[in-house]
């Protein structure tokens, strides 16, 4: 399993609105471009979203970082978004009609575009394609894959859970589908989770669906009808968050600031920030030695990072606030990898020998989990 050789993250996410969209032949919905002054001679950059930009979650993140491009380069870049764009084929002639209309970046941001930048950059020399989790086929000098390192901000959040819960207690985590970068994300909350409370476990449950939040919130209730002792998810909406604030089980949530959500019951949240990795790409492009190595960024750079702390989080003792800030500290400042042997699996197979370092394809195709985590099967 890798990143780009089965559906990642959003390759199901919204596909039967996707569909009766496509057939119903709608017009798809456009943004207003965000110009800047004198920007005849910037950057024309287009973002392709299957859902709505202000989605309160994955897509959300994605406007955030769109915004956060404008903020940084100011009038050397325009920027506009598509949404409801249907993945597969159709997604083609969307991405074509934003080059037809000046565009000479597009960045696409599910994995289901996949193809059709591949086919678009293939016809469309001169046009720049960042792409959500594809790797360039090594015949493009146009064209470079991206995706984050969730595991860098779930690991902060397993530590600080770690020193919430009692010894031995549970962590309930709601997911999708048991796919390689959510299985990174369930291990690095694992990991932080050993490092601060060894004798805890992290209780998985999957609803084989992303947007379906009747089964999440079913799968956040299961957890805590069962008796878990906190409450965490890759999941982006903010069913987890609700939930967890009205049960007074502490939470933390990825993608966005869970706060607004659990202002009582957050602990931390591990936020999306695409924009950095993005503006290291868009600065290449500008100066003129844009990289077709597939882009993995985390916290070294921005990339991922914690949201303000929460309420839950007020009550620690000051050595548990100083340990998660010194493995904050360690991570962030690059000094530190969330996966650094040696490391087992559940099975006791060895993963990585003392003072490995996971290499970024294994890291992409993970197909394990660690022996504090239960409910995953492969």
């Amino acid at each position: 399993m890798s990143d780009t050789t089965r559906p990642t993250r959003r390759t199901w996410l919204r596909n039967a609105a996707s569909i009766a969209f496509a057939s119903a032949a709608l017009p798809f919905m456009f943004s207003a471009p965000v110009y800047a002054e004198g920007h005849g001679d910037s950057l024309k950059v287009t973002f392709i979203y299957t859902g709505v930009a202000r989605d309160g979650g994955w897509y959300q993140a994605f406007d955030d970082g769109r915004l956060h491009l404008v903020e940084t380069f100011g009038d050397k870049i325009v920027t506009e978004y598509k949404e409801n764009v249907p993945e597969g084929p159709q997604s083609f002639r969307v991405i074509e009609s934003a080059i037809q209309n000046g565009s000479n970046v597009i960045i696409s941001t599910s994995y289901g575009f996949g193809q059709s930048m591949l086919d678009a950059a293939a016809k469309y020399g001169d046009v720049h394609f960042i792409t959500s989790q594809w790797d360039n086929p090594g015949s493009l000098d146009n064209f470079v894959g991206f995706v984050n390192a969730p595991e860098d901000g779930a690991y902060i959040g397993g530590v600080a859970a770690g020193h919430i819960i009692k010894e031995g207690g549970t962590v309930g985590w709601v997911d999708a589908f048991p796919i390689p970068y959510d299985i990174r994300t369930i291990n690095g909350f694992a990991h932080g989770l050993a490092h601060s409370n060894p004798t805890a476990t992290v209780q998985v449950v999957f609803t084989n669906d992303w947007i379906d939040t009747n089964k999440q919130a079913r799968a956040v209730r299961s957890l805590i009808d069962a008796g878990v002792d906190f409450i965490a998810s890759s999941l982006t909406s903010s069913v987890s968050a609700e939930i967890s604030e009205s049960a007074n089980i502490p939470v933390v949530s990825p993608a966005l600031d869970g706060r607004q959500y659990a202002p009582n019951m957050s602990v931390t949240s591990f936020e999306y920030r695409w924009g950095y990795a993005l503006a290291e790409i868009l600065q290449s492009i500008m100066d003129g030695n844009f990289s077709t190595e597939f882009n993995y960024s985390g916290m070294k750079i921005g990339a991922i990072d914690m949201a303000p702390w929460g309420g839950a989080y007020d009550d620690l003792s000051d050595e548990a606030k100083a340990d998660i800030q010194a493995e904050y500290d360690r991570i962030r400042s690059g000094k530190g990898e969330v996966f650094t042997g040696p490391l087992s699996d559940k099975d006791g197979n060895q993963v990585l020998a003392d003072g490995e370092v996971m290499s970024v394809p294994q890291l992409r195709s993970m197909g394990f989990v660690l022996k504090n985590v239960n409910g995953v099967e492969f």
